[in-house]
């Protein structure tokens, strides 16, 4: 049987999807070693896996990860993409982003000058609000803690009120000759409604997901105009 910290620790795991274990030493007001020491054997037992920095979930295989991991996937591609996706955003323009941690790190690179960003990822949203000159519309429904977003059907509809100059989103999966992939209904459905309601569309794809697919196809490779990679732009729309 677990002591309480440790079923606590589960559970917050299984809930969120990922913790740092920093997070986890502040939230339970321990040392970092000491919930090493509790991942460890709670990872010996089979209640959840370590992965670099992180307790990760054993739970919802196939569903997407938990924005808590993937925020620290490919940090650095991410980044190098975000910079290069600030150049293609003119100030006064009306953005939409996703609630992938790809747009996360674009929100965190945006400069504060004049613009526009509607989002229904909460993440973003706090990036953001320190930027005075950003007006920032977030998009309300159901609120997923998992992936630190409002999804779901009331979402989807909200975001038909909207319209956009450009959609920055990211995916799971691109393959050149399937089209562009994501994990899960949820997160599929109300990016494909950012998509109809922007007049322009840019794909950050690290390259890490080049050539993968997943279970639900999210758009063909032509109707992003812009694929941007850390290496720049694999190919225009």
């Amino acid at each position: 049987m677990l002591n309480k910290r440790l079923e606590d620790i589960v559970n917050r795991v299984n809930h969120l999807g990922s913790v740092s274990v920093r997070e986890l030493a502040e939230q339970f007001e321990v040392a970092v070693e000491t919930v090493r020491r509790d991942l460890r054997a709670l990872e010996r037992e089979g209640y959840l896996r370590r992965d670099h920095g992180l307790a990760v979930s054993i739970l919802d295989k196939g569903e997407g990860l938990a924005f808590g991991q993937r925020q620290h996937e490919n940090a650095g591609q991410k980044q190098a993409i975000a910079l290069r996706a600030v150049e293609l955003i003119k100030p006064g323009s009306t953005i939409m982003l996703d609630a992938s941690s790809s747009s996360w790190y674009l929100a965190k690179a945006l400069p504060d000058q004049p613009l526009t960003v509607i989002t229904n990822s909460l993440r973003v949203t706090f990036e953001l609000v320190p930027k005075q000159a950003i007006k920032t519309l977030t998009i309300g429904g159901e609120y997923s803690e998992k992936y630190g977003a409002f999804l779901g059907a009331m979402s989807t509809a909200y975001t038909g009120d909207y319209q956009a100059d450009i959609f920055f989103f990211s995916c799971v999966g691109f393959q050149e000759d399937t089209g562009v992939w994501e994990s899960n209904e949820e997160n599929i459905a109300i990016k494909k409604m950012m998509l109809k309601q922007s007049k322009r569309s840019v794909l950050l794809c690290d390259l890490s997901k080049i050539g993968r697919a997943s279970e639900f196809r999210l758009c063909d490779t032509q109707q992003p105009q812009y694929i941007l990679t850390e290496d720049g732009f694999l190919s225009p729309g």
